[in-house]
């Protein structure tokens, strides 16, 4: 049975959410995935495990696994199995936790994936971090890097994303590459010095965090470094080995830099502000959206949130009123929604009164989103990084996919040569 997470407990990795089922044994593991055993250990076939992941190329079928000792806990060996589907080959090994001597890895096995010689296996430390382990062709301990795999090059050249810590103030995405054949990694992204729209972004977060006092960094543990604001990679990394580039998306959250009232629309009353939003504009109000309304409106008043509300009008004050007479009027004394609104004042009627609720109480976009584009990566010194608004991406390239961005003819129109 496969855990889907572990946690770190005293020095061992514990199982969590495994399930009451006995464990498969190694032998039905692979008998349901269709692998030819002939030449493998009976007595490995014969052992339960858990907690594994496999890899089914053309060439070689892997698994790495723990096996299942009955107490929950994953013990300090872990298990790998390498069909060599050429010459029908099985290669075995057993790796033990040596934390003293560089053998280190997490806890349940989430993938495993191969490149060149070496065959990579990532493991599970919490939510925030694996530990990814390089194996060699013979499926000995060679490296190990502290994250997870994003992408590999035909040549063993990992391209991973740094693990980070779980309880911290900020969490921001950190990528970097493992070359095994000088077994040294070395970051690529954050790269100094910075592009424009990260620039900007740490100038809003550096403004932001000189509004607050030092007290509010002691009582949240904050760095106060606005260099390491929160933002996270979206969606897959796309690669080109032959230019050593790659490219992916990435989201700078803005909600660190937003005020009082900015937060208060998004968080307490962003609900409202979404299906504002989805209001044709310019047509006439219907039951429905009147229903709608009442039914936000009457949310704030039993949450204590009605002058919260209303102060966000005060710079409309003929719309704030009208919502004020609305939360003060008895609910039930008209037959539609419509009337009770248009009774209080008829110029609920009106579409330029929607338009007043849409506008006041629309909130700032979550996050910028950013295309990172880097090439050269396989030379710490020759790491060449580009960062553009998804907006220009949009407009210069027409929103094509990342990978038609790491053509040879687009890398030479974003790096000049």
């Amino acid at each position: 049975m496969r855990a889907t997470a572990i946690a770190f407990l005293t020095g061992f990795f514990i199982l969590v959410g495994a399930g009451p089922s006995p464990a498969e044994t190694l032998g039905e593991v692979l008998k349901g995935r269709g692998v030819d055993t002939a030449g493998l250990d009976r007595s490995r076939l014969a052992r339960r495990i858990t907690s594994f992941a496999s890899l089914d190329d053309a060439e070689v079928f892997a698994i790495a696994y723990y096996p299942d000792i009955g107490s929950g806990r994953l013990g300090d060996s872990l298990y790998v199995d390498l069909l060599q589907k050429r010459g029908g080959r099985w290669i075995s090994s057993e790796i033990q936790r040596d934390d003293a001597n560089g053998v280190i890895f997490g806890g349940a096995v989430l993938e495993a994936l191969r490149s060149g010689n070496f065959l990579y296996i990532r493991t599970h430390v919490n939510p925030s971090a694996d530990y990814t382990l390089a194996l060699t062709a013979d499926l000995q301990y060679y490296a190990g890097v502290y994250g997870w795999p994003l992408a590999v090059f035909p040549d063993g050249l990992l391209i991973f994303q740094n693990s980070e810590v779980h309880f911290a103030p900020t969490h921001y995405t950190e990528i970097s590459v493992f070359d095994p054949r000088p077994k040294r990694s070395w970051l690529i992204y954050p790269r100094k010095p910075y592009q424009p729209p990260r620039t900007e972004h740490v100038a809003k977060v550096r403004a932001a965090y000189k509004k607050r006092a030092e007290q509010w960094f002691r009582e949240h543990n904050h760095h106060g470094d606005p260099e390491r604001f929160d933002n996270y990679r979206r969606g897959d990394i796309a690669t080109n080995p032959a230019a050593r580039a790659v490219a992916y998306r990435i989201a700078f959250d803005n909600t660190d830099t937003w005020d009082y009232s900015e937060k208060l629309k998004f968080q307490r009353f962003g609900g409202l502000g979404r299906d504002l939003r989805d209001m044709t504009a310019g047509t006439p109000p219907t039951d429905a959206n009147f229903a709608m309304l009442a039914g936000w409106l009457g949310l704030f008043a039993r949450n204590n949130l009605r002058n919260e509300f209303l102060n966000l009008f005060n710079s409309t004050p003929a719309v704030q009123q009208m919502l004020g007479h609305v939360l003060e009027a008895p609910e039930g004394q008209q037959e539609t929604w419509e009337k009770h609104f248009t009774v209080l004042d008829p110029r609920w009627e009106k579409p330029e009164v929607w338009e007043t609720l849409r506008k006041v109480l629309a909130a700032p976009p979550e996050t910028t989103e950013v295309i990172v584009i880097l090439r050269n990566i396989d030379r710490e010194e020759n790491v060449e990084c580009r960062e553009m608004l998804a907006s220009e991406h949009e407009k210069r390239f027409g929103g094509l996919p990342l990978e038609e961005v790491l053509t040879p003819a687009s890398l030479k129109e974003i790096f000049g040569n």
